[in-house]
């Protein structure tokens, strides 16, 4: 399913506020894709699914763990380079590709192969 501007910019600023509280909280969330995607009565977005979070990072710190949608992993997950915050605005970056385009952008039936676009495109 493919969003309008105006509806990916609102999920967009939405997912954002979501995630600067919980980095606030130095909580890395690490598993953002549609599907831990709620929408509550008022129309405001929450995230569920904290599975697969990482907490007490501080500013420094590094997580090497290989953790994620495949979808959605940026490319220091996928090479275990190790990780911090910056993934959550990776995944936030693919979801919006998938918003406005149908897809996330790298994806493929193929896992291996999608996970060699991640790396090298």
């Amino acid at each position: 399913m493919k969003f309008g501007e105006v509806e990916a910019k609102f999920i967009f600023a939405e997912i954002i506020i979501c995630l600067e509280f919980l980095h606030l909280k130095k909580v890395l969330y690490r598993d953002l894709k549609p599907e831990n995607i709620l929408i509550d009565v008022n129309g405001h977005l929450r995230l569920t699914d904290f599975g697969l979070c990482k907490t007490g990072m501080e500013g420094g710190d590094l997580t090497d763990s290989f953790c994620g949608s495949p979808e959605y992993m940026a490319p220091e997950v996928v090479n275990r380079t190790g990780h911090n915050y910056g993934v959550d605005f990776y995944t936030l970056g693919a979801l919006l590709h998938e918003l406005v385009c149908g897809l996330p952008p790298f994806y493929s039936q193929n896992p291996d192969e999608m996970m060699n676009n991640i790396i090298n495109q």
